[in-house]
Parts: structure tokens; C-alpha cells; sequence
């Protein structure tokens, strides 16, 4: 029986997107394929400049057959270029823009991360305290049992994905295949019971594997400690950063939001998802490129002090022994896939990935940051593909070489 709950929460705590139509319609959508070049984004030999970005993300959207990207860029805390490209809806041919919200995947845990840190600055949370002395201990589904170790499970150490789950076990993927037992899924506390009695894959603290499922506690720790609900309690200090668009997907389509495309020729998919409330704190929230740029500005403290000195030394601080960097030097930062330490200065990362989008935020260390989202993504014979690194490297280029940055600043607050 524990066995059996377990695989249908994990179910819902990793649920597969449904594929079918967006609310504005996809049976009639059409795609002209355009020119295919195999060869990747270059940057020309000429000086940097930021005109250079467009061809590169034109160049992106016609070799893997994206309908539509948005891509942000600031320079010193101040926004130097916001584009959008292609379309957010291929039957309405809606264009992308600046202001286009994109489904941002797991770059969410980024904003989620923001949140506690924004908790541990008031006062109201410590990253070293175990998370049940802060959500309590729950009471388990009958018959359940935890592994003694749960208990030990830092809030720092979720924000690490060192917990002791990871998204490789047997149980998860055993869990997807029987999503159509509970179509509607449990309630997100119900989850969260039944996946706390999940064994654990390794000892908590000796290992960073990335997890989706340990950020459904993120949501949880939040919301107790800051005693609010998750969506309310984030709302508010997005706002007091500038973000006022951001927020959590709902079930069906939104206002200003791009269609999801997959296959070739690229297809909608639905814009909601049937897990909805057991998934905004890692991987559902909406966002345009520029608002991510916004945040990212506010993280890092170039326009605005958005989290403590103390509290960014801590997002990008090297995981604590015995887990250690890989092989090339970068490791797991507080909810960011990637940090990389140099004597140019520090790089972040995270990206976000699921059917029919792609996302990514980045921070150089020249005080650069940008964000790019792609609506699809894909090849002639219909494979999955994903556009992010060749884009990306292009776009660094380009970013890393200027020279003269434009005396602009594109922020409206």
C-alpha cells in the first residue's frame, strides 16, 4: 500500500504535460518551414555590438524551427536591449514581445529561492535549521514511515538538491506510468506526506543530485515561515523588487502568454497544466525576459538591493564539504544549476526546461545579465532538441566582448 501512494504522488509531484489544444486554438496552425542551416549561431568578426543579438536568435528560431523567443539584457543594472521575436501564438500570429510571459519551467526555483532568501533577511528563517522545525513534523499517511534521516534535511540543503531524493529513482519513473489511476491528482499537503516517507536515495548533505520533487517542500518551508500563502507571500515581494506581471500558470491560458510548440511541424500544446498547485514553487511560474532580467539585477544588487550582501555570498557559495565542485570548477548554487567562480568574477545560472519551452538566466562576470526564452524547439524528423547551449554561446560571446555599452536604461520602474 505505501508503495503504491508513493508512486502516485510522485505522479503529480513530476507530472508529464498533456498534450492538446491552448485555448486559442491549435488545429488550424500552420508553419512555413524556413531555410535550415545546420551550421550554429555565429557572431560576425566585426566589433560587439547588441545588433549583433538579433541575428543570433533569428538564426536560433529558423535552424530549430521556433515560432517565437524573448530575450533581455542589462549592463550595470540598467536594461540596454529587450527583444522579442517571431510569434507567441502561430493560428493568432500574436508577436512575441518584451512583455510576452513565457512558461519559465524550473528557472521558477530561481524565483522561489529569492523568496526564502528574502525570509532568512527578515529574520524569519535560518538556511542551517532543519525544515521540519519549520514546517513541523507532519503526520504521515497511515501505514507510511519515514526514513529517521528526513528529519535531518536542511532548508539549505533543498535549495542545494542535496537533500537525499533525486529524480533518477525507480519510484518516480514508475509514478508517471501511473498518472491515469488519479487524473486529478492529491492535494498538495496529501503529496507532500506521501513523499516524505519516500526512502531516500543517499544521506542528506553528502551528495548534490538535482530534484525536482524536494522543491515542493520550498513551497511548504515558505509558507510557514513566512505564514502566508506561497503565490500571496511571493506576489508581494516581487512587487517590491519592480515585478508586477510574474505569476503562477493557471490551468488554461493567460492573457499575453506564449503557446508551448512541439514536434515539426511545431504543434500547440495545452498553456495548463492538472497539477498546477503541486507545482508552482518549481517549475510553473509565468515571466516575461525582462522581468527576469529585473530579478536577476536585484539577486546580484546592480539596480537595486533585492537580498543582504550576506545573502548573496550565500547563493553562490561553493557547497559545503563533503559534496565539491565538478570536474570543471562550477557547482550547485542556491537554486541555481551553475556557479562558477574566476578571478573575472563570479557566473550564475539556471535553466528551465519542459514540452514546448526553453529558458534561461544568466549573470556574467562583467555585471551582465540576460535572459532568453524559446516558445518550441525541434528538427525535421520531429526529435526533441534543445537550442539553449548553442544560442547561448553565441550570445556570451557577444556580451563578453563589448566595448561601449549603450548609455540607456529601458527599466519603467
Amino acid at each position: 500500500m505505501q508503495k503504491l501512494l508513493i508512486l502516485l504522488a510522485l505522479t503529480f509531484l513530476f507530472p508529464l504535460a498533456a498534450h492538446g489544444q491552448d485555448s486559442g486554438g491549435d488545429a488550424d496552425d500552420s508553419f512555413a518551414p524556413p531555410v535550415f542551416d545546420d551550421g550554429p549561431a555565429m557572431v560576425s568578426q566585426r566589433p560587439a555590438n547588441l545588433s549583433q543579438l538579433d541575428d543570433i536568435v533569428n538564426g536560433a528560431l529558423q535552424q530549430y524551427y521556433i515560432p517565437g523567443a524573448s530575450l533581455a539584457v542589462a549592463h550595470n543594472g540598467k536594461l540596454v536591449y529587450a527583444k522579442g521575436f517571431g510569434v507567441a501564438n502561430l493560428r493568432t500570429q500574436e508577436p512575441v514581445t518584451p512583455a510576452t510571459l513565457f512558461n519559465l519551467a524550473s528557472c521558477t526555483k530561481a524565483v522561489s529561492m529569492f523568496g526564502v532568501l528574502r525570509l532568512v533577511d527578515s529574520g524569519r528563517l535560518n538556511l542551517d535549521t532543519p525544515f521540519y522545525d519549520v514546517i513541523g513534523r507532519p503526520n504521515l499517511v497511515r501505514g507510511m514511515t519515514a526514513d529517521p534521516l528526513v528529519a535531518q534535511i536542511t532548508v539549505r540543503q533543498l535549495l542545494h538538491h542535496s537533500g537525499g531524493w533525486n529524480d533518477d529513482s525507480g519510484f518516480v519513473k514508475a509514478g508517471r506510468e501511473v498518472q491515469a489511476l488519479a487524473p486529478q491528482g492529491l492535494p498538495y499537503r496529501e503529496a507532500v506526506r506521501v513523499l516524505l516517507a519516500t526512502p531516500l536515495d543517499y544521506p542528506p548533505g553528502t551528495q548534490a543530485k538535482y530534484a525536482n520533487g524536494q522543491w515542493n517542500l520550498i513551497k511548504y518551508v515558505i509558507e510557514c515561515a513566512a505564514q502566508q500563502p506561497y503565490a500571496q507571500y511571493m506576489q508581494e515581494q516581487l512587487s517590491a523588487i519592480g515585478i508586477q506581471d510574474m505569476c503562477a500558470e493557471s490551468r488554461g491560458m493567460i492573457p499575453g502568454q506564449a503557446s508551448r510548440y512541439v514536434g515539426y511541424p511545431p504543434h500547440a500544446i495545452a498553456g495548463g497544466q492538472l497539477n498546477v498547485p503541486l507545482m508552482p514553487d518549481f517549475g510553473n511560474w509565468m515571466a516575461s525576459s525582462v522581468d527576469m532580467v529585473k530579478l536577476l539585477t536585484a539577486l546580484d544588487g546592480s539596480r537595486m538591493q533585492g537580498i543582504s550582501q550576506s545573502s548573496f555570498e550565500q547563493m553562490i557559495a561553493p557547497l559545503p564539504p563533503p559534496m565539491q565542485s565538478d570536474p570543471g570548477g562550477s557547482h550547485f548554487g542556491l537554486g541555481m544549476d551553475s556557479v562558477r567562480m574566476t578571478p573575472q568574477g563570479v557566473t550564475f545560472t539556471k535553466n528551465g526546461g519542459k514540452p514546448g519551452v526553453h529558458t534561461q538566466i544568466v549573470h556574467l562576470p562583467n555585471n551582465t545579465d540576460f535572459c532568453l526564452m524559446f516558445n518550441g524547439g525541434s528538427s525535421p524528423d520531429g526529435s526533441k532538441v534543445n537550442p539553449l547551449p548553442p544560442t547561448l554561446k553565441s550570445i556570451r560571446a557577444v556580451l563578453n566582448n563589448i566595448k561601449e555599452w549603450p548609455a540607456i536604461d529601458m527599466f519603467q520602474n
